[in-house]
């Protein structure tokens, strides 16, 4: 079930999608029994009464006996559910449970710094308070820290308790999704951008549109981005609407992660159906995968994970997508082309010019990295600094230079920028990078990098199902996410 967290009666209004409301008593000043019945009639819902004090994340400033009298008195304006945290003693939580009448208890631990080592410990402790759903939140410090609550999660449903786990960050924001295929029974969302009440909490237009969370299950398989950063990916919108429109029951998250073999290790166990890698995993992935295609190998750098048969299997859809997108604009075969960055991108679209027979050159800041790449697939190389004396064709950005959030920041002086050549940024937000934009004022002609991210999710998509991507219709949400974000040129 998917909660709106209620913080203010304008947001009431917001919340129509939602499964539940968690009306926050805590942001509602001097309440008096009466208002709170009210409150609780005018939310039109079930709801999830919450009176958080300030250690716990909330604003409650009263005393303990006010605050507990609060939830009390609520139960009797006929709500759902109540949050008393497990921090507020055995005392007010067995009162509060034995005057629940015909509410729910749920009994809450957060800790909102890190993941303590004793979870197991803390489970068993709310569990013995025989509360009707234990709830445990905390925050995640690493992608691992992930796992043990999603471990807590599958204890609780074997021993068929009622459990609402997640991590809190960016690293545990895909567990807001993930938890409730895993068995986790609430998830909570904002009512919109900018009105979190919790650090990465999803609002609730992300997690019913990109996320298509009404339609998850037990059943659902999983894909998603692994990287660090991965928060300005559009990959899940694209990649959501097409498992919508074939009528697949998956779901692509955002993995944010920092410790890369823990990860691959942990999701072999559960029902994958591939993954997508980016900065700075391209290389190190390949350690720990079971096989590898040959272009792929060629390249030595893999972009796409398929699981097949159980095995994890490395694939390279960074060289074809460049290159499509490339060839739409221009000609490859004899054209100088400079590439600027000298990690996995850039070794796959070293690797898919040169076999067009385009005549490449590799400029990096550490020019040892560019002569890696170089020697590997016979190119040139250099500094960055020599882009001011080369002749080029075509201009490729194979950095993460411009990538939002850094808006404002481009790999190239633009009086470097040749006029009539073909400039190609592979960062694709924001949707026109500076890069981009200044090219275009010098004349040049331009390639975005979003089309080179659609045509090797299309490449993915169907390794991962076995079908033809919707283009059209993965297209069109991103394009109007763009809109109404208002980030579209």
């Amino acid at each position: 079930m998917l909660a709106a967290v209620i913080t203010d009666l304008k947001s009431l209004q917001k919340a129509k999608a939602a499964d539940l409301i968690e009306l926050r008593l805590d942001y509602f000043k001097n309440l008096s029994e009466e208002e709170i019945k009210g409150l609780i009639k005018s939310c039109g819902k079930p709801v999830i009464l919450t009176n958080r004090r300030k250690s716990e994340g909330g604003l409650f400033s009263g005393n303990e006996s006010r605050r507990i009298g609060m939830l009390k008195s609520a139960l009797d304006g006929r709500a759902s559910y109540a949050d008393i945290e497990y921090s507020s003693g055995k005392k007010p939580i067995k009162i509060l449970i034995q005057n629940k009448k015909n509410a729910k208890i749920i009994v809450s631990f957060h800790n909102f710094k890190e993941t303590p080592d004793n979870l197991v410990e803390i489970y068993n402790s709310i569990k013995n308070l025989n509360p009707d759903l234990i709830k445990i939140v905390s925050k995640a410090n690493s992608v691992t820290d992930n796992f043990r609550l999603f471990d807590l999660i599958k204890a609780a449903n074997s021993e068929k308790k009622k459990i609402i786990a997640f991590c809190m960050g960016p690293y545990g924001q895909f567990g807001r999704v993930m938890s409730l295929i895993l068995g986790s029974k609430v998830s909570y969302a904002s009512v919109e951008k900018g009105r979190e009440s919790a650090d990465g909490q999803l609002s609730l237009g992300e997690m019913i549109s990109h996320y298509r969370i009404k339609k998850i299950d037990k059943n659902t398989k999983i894909a998603g981005l692994i990287g660090s950063p991965v928060g300005h990916s559009w990959s899940h919108i694209m990649h959501n609407a097409g498992f919508d429109k074939i009528g697949m029951n998956a779901v692509y998250l955002k993995f944010q992660v920092d410790k890369l073999k823990e990860f691959i290790d942990y999701f072999r166990q559960l029902n994958v159906l591939g993954f997508s890698v980016t900065i700075p995993h391209k290389v190190e992935i390949i350690g720990y995968l079971d096989k590898i295609d040959k272009k792929a190998e060629d390249i030595g750098a893999v972009n796409t994970i398929a699981k097949k048969n159980g095995m994890l299997i490395g694939y390279n859809t960074d060289c074809d997508g460049a290159v499509h997108a490339l060839k739409c604009r221009t000609g490859i075969k004899g054209k100088n082309a400079v590439i600027l960055g000298a990690g996995g991108s850039a070794r796959a679209i070293a690797y898919g010019l040169r076999e067009e027979g385009a005549n490449v050159t590799i400029l990096n800041r550490s020019v040892g990295k560019a002569k890696i790449i170089a020697d590997y697939f016979g190119c040139g190389y250099g500094r960055l600094s020599r882009l001011e004396d080369m002749d080029y064709d075509i201009l490729i950005n194979a950095t993460s230079v411009g990538m939002h959030p850094n808006v404002s920041a481009s790999p190239v002086p633009a009086n470097l920028l040749r006029k009539n050549s073909i400039v190609f940024d592979i960062v694709f937000n924001p949707h026109k990078t500076k890069l981009l934009k200044e090219a275009e004022k010098k004349g040049c002609k331009t390639i975005l990098g979003f089309e080179m991210l659609v045509y090797g999710a299309m490449l993915q998509f169907r390794l991962w199902t076995g079908e033809d991507a919707p283009e059209k219709a993965m297209r069109r949400k991103v394009m109007e996410h763009l809109k109404n974000a208002g980030n579209q040129d």
